[in-house]
């Protein structure tokens, strides 16, 4: 870590930095694999210093700023530029503020991790005065659970002491497409969702053969001809996108055809194509077919895996491998 982070830390935390990687011969934790990543932060294992969120003020972060500060080393305002997420994909910009007395904040997503990230302040607001702002970059582990959580955050100041932790909700959308149900119940998911997803960043493509006979694939997006852009016919399936395409690395490596309503009776073939390698010996797959339930979420019905080679790519000119088949029939 360089000498301007490790000065960072220092202040934030009052020289108890040997944790954080800054003595003479000691690697940083730099928080690989834990579910957020703060840019311009410095992870730090063990828990989130402070005391925990009282409850009467549990999910009032977004309040106004400047709002009267009764007690020290206080976040009074933590605000996202998008309070709606997909983990793995999509970030989010945190802006904020703390009492005056703090030189860092400490954040976390509650209860998981080993840790916490800390971030300097950025000096004080000349709007609220005894106040300063933070701000940061926040992005997410793909393999964080889906649904409402909240940041953690809390103020620390030159000591190393750290107040009362502050709960603001945000929530982490399903990355299988469930028309937004998981961060809005009461949207219907669809009735059946067809996805393919890969371990490396293999140029992958899914082929859905209808009953007949249409190939359905990222070049060719939808089971039929649909009539408008924005309005999709009933039983007409849509490929929501290219993963990694000629080799553009998009963070997804997920491919789903995606069905609002039943898809038209019959046999559906499935197929995983490797269009490209991208530089990579092999991928592994695996093909989920989802469905919604009684209970109006979405479920896996059948799984199924695979592994394809560099030398198996076709560039295009066949559906690929053949991973399963199945008869809707309703």
């Amino acid at each position: 870590m360089s000498r301007l982070a490790c000065a960072i830390v220092f202040v934030a935390l009052a020289g108890a930095v040997t944790a954080a990687g800054c003595s003479d011969g000691v690697q940083a934790d730099v928080g690989l694999g834990e579910p957020i990543q703060v840019s311009g932060g410095q992870f730090i294992s063990g828990p989130l210093p402070g005391s925990p969120p009282a409850p009467a003020t549990s999910g009032t972060a977004s309040a106004d700023a400047g709002a009267p500060v009764t007690a020290p080393l206080s976040v009074t305002s933590v605000g996202f530029q998008n309070a709606t997420i997909v983990s793995g994909i999509s970030g989010t910009s945190v802006t904020g503020l703390t009492t005056s007395d703090a030189v860092a904040v400490g954040v976390q997503l509650a209860g998981a991790g080993s840790g916490y990230w800390v971030v300097p302040v950025q000096g004080q607001d000349v709007q609220f005065p005894g106040q300063s702002d933070f701000g940061f970059g926040l992005s997410f582990n793909p393999a964080d659970t889906p649904g409402q959580t909240e940041l953690r955050v809390v103020a620390i100041g030159s000591t190393g002491a750290a107040g009362q932790q502050t709960n603001a909700p945000i929530c982490i959308e399903s990355r299988v497409p469930d028309n937004d149900h998981t961060c809005a119940p009461s949207r219907k998911v669809p009735r059946a969702v067809f996805t393919l997803t890969w371990n490396t960043n293999f140029d992958v493509d899914l082929h859905v053969i209808t009953p007949d006979g249409r190939d359905v694939n990222a070049k060719t997006a939808t089971t039929s001809v649909a009539l408008d852009a924005d309005i999709i016919p009933p039983g007409v399936g849509v490929i929501d996108r290219d993963s990694i395409g000629n080799c553009v690395i998009d963070g997804w490596r997920e491919e789903d055809l995606v069905f609002q309503d039943a898809p038209p009776n019959g046999n559906y073939l499935i197929y995983a194509a490797p269009f490209a390698s991208c530089g990579q010996p092999a991928v592994v797959f695996t093909f989920n077919l989802y469905e919604a339930g009684s209970d109006g979420d979405l479920h896996s019905t059948f799984t199924r895996s695979g592994e394809l080679l560099a030398n198996d790519v076709t560039g295009g000119t066949s559906p690929g491998l053949f991973v399963a088949e199945k008869d809707f029939n309703e």
